[in-house]
């Protein structure tokens, strides 16, 4: 995640000495070296939507041999026990789960930082007690732009409506909420319009999501944005997010899932303020770029364990078979190893980036899912030769 908020506005939201120390042993890892990771858990692959960019390709059945409840609670006593930052109950819909509150609630009275991803359809004023109840510091709800746009993407009529009231609902209760915005060609006109509605609903985070390719997204390609819009884009989101920060509106601003952004955004600070550059690029490089099989992690329904919510066609263990804590710290997994010490792995247009330190090769699912080669080129870099001061041709 790139924290454009922080980075260009010195908004504080709280975690910033996680989000620039993954590179430091102390903040980032136990004494015994091992990254700790944020554990994405989609808990069902059950879903009252069906959303085209769907990277779990969810549908209104759970997936055959979900772990069970008693297994749920164990897999939470071993993330404590792990030591792992937080826990983003994801799915699917989770509160399609019957169970999940009860998972969450169990979650929470081991010390876990609990959170939930939703697209917030089944908040209704009973649900949106009990999540307050629970203690929850944190409701991400999905937004795929404003009312029709939202809809037909979504596959319902009236969920946006319904996810806006869940937005309302929640921070009735005094529960911080944020907006997952994933930006296409399909919805990248919308930006203005979800950052006036954070502002007008009293939303503290917007995280504006790079198309992956992956489940439903992987036939979405034909319609992710070119290089040139990108840059649009991202030029875009980096203006709103000072505009409304001077405007007085605190509104934490993070893109996700491509990080030539980072790279993008010191690039042209170079060119306006030399100085921040040099500074803002130094708390990028705590971060170590993408930290798939490092610092995020996730768990299908059935508990197979992935190297980052985007790579469910590739697994690296199941917690039936062996604790998630062992299958991560022995990363007997040829690829869970690799991500570890990937920057020989990568392609020589990435080994030779004056960005590296910043990026990491960028998001792996996607260079996969372009490429054939999961060691590949993200197609999503959109900075040329001369911008990351590499000579080698992309191989």
């Amino acid at each position: 995640m790139l924290s454009v908020s922080n980075l260009l506005c010195d908004h504080q939201a709280g975690n910033e000495t996680l989000r620039y120390g993954h590179t430091g042993v102390r903040s980032a890892e136990s004494a015994d070296g091992v990254p700790r990771p944020v554990v994405v858990w989609a808990v069902t692959k059950a879903c009252n939507l069906r959303c085209v960019h769907c990277y779990a390709s969810a549908d209104a059945n759970a997936a055959p041999g979900e772990l069970t409840h008693e297994e749920g609670r164990t897999l939470l006593e071993d993330l404590r026990q792990f030591d792992v930052p937080a826990v983003l109950f994801s799915g699917g819909e989770p509160l399609a789960r019957p169970d999940v509150l009860e998972l969450m609630a169990y979650g929470q009275s081991l010390g876990l930082n609990c959170t939930l991803s939703t697209n917030g359809v089944l908040i209704d004023d009973a649900m949106a007690d009990r999540l307050a109840d629970l203690g929850l510091r944190y409701v991400g709800i999905s937004l795929d732009g404003m009312r029709v746009t939202h809809d037909k993407l979504r596959g319902m009529r009236g969920a946006f409506d319904a996810s806006l009231a869940a937005i309302d609902r929640c921070r009735a209760r005094g529960l911080r909420v944020g907006v997952r915005f994933t930006v296409h060609a399909l919805n990248a006109d919308q930006l203005e319009p979800l950052f006036k509605l954070c502002r007008a609903h009293d939303v503290q985070r917007l995280c504006i999501y790079h198309l992956a390719y992956a489940g439903r997204g992987g036939k979405m390609q034909k319609v992710d944005l070119t290089r040139r819009q990108t840059r649009k884009v991202v030029d875009r989101i980096f203006a709103l997010t000072r505009r409304f920060h001077h405007e007085g509106c605190p509104l934490e601003v993070l893109t996700v899932s491509n990080h030539a952004d980072a790279a993008y955004l010191v690039m042209q600070l170079e060119h306006e303020n030399p100085i921040m550059a040099e500074r803002v690029r130094r708390r990028l490089e705590g971060t170590g770029g993408n930290r798939s099989g490092c610092n995020i992690a996730s768990i299908d329904p059935v508990g197979q364990v992935h190297y980052d919510q985007f790579s469910w066609h590739y697994n690296c263990g199941n917690v039936r078979d062996k604790p998630f804590s062992r299958i991560w710290t022995d990363a007997d997994d040829a690829r869970l190893a690799a991500l570890r010490d990937r920057r020989p792995h990568l392609p020589a247009r990435c080994r030779g980036c004056r960005f590296l330190e910043l990026c990491n090769g960028n998001l792996r699912t996607r260079a996969e899912a372009a490429t054939g080669d999961w060691l590949g080129m993200d197609p999503n870099c959109y900075l040329d030769d001369r911008e990351v001061g590499c000579l080698s041709k992309a191989v």
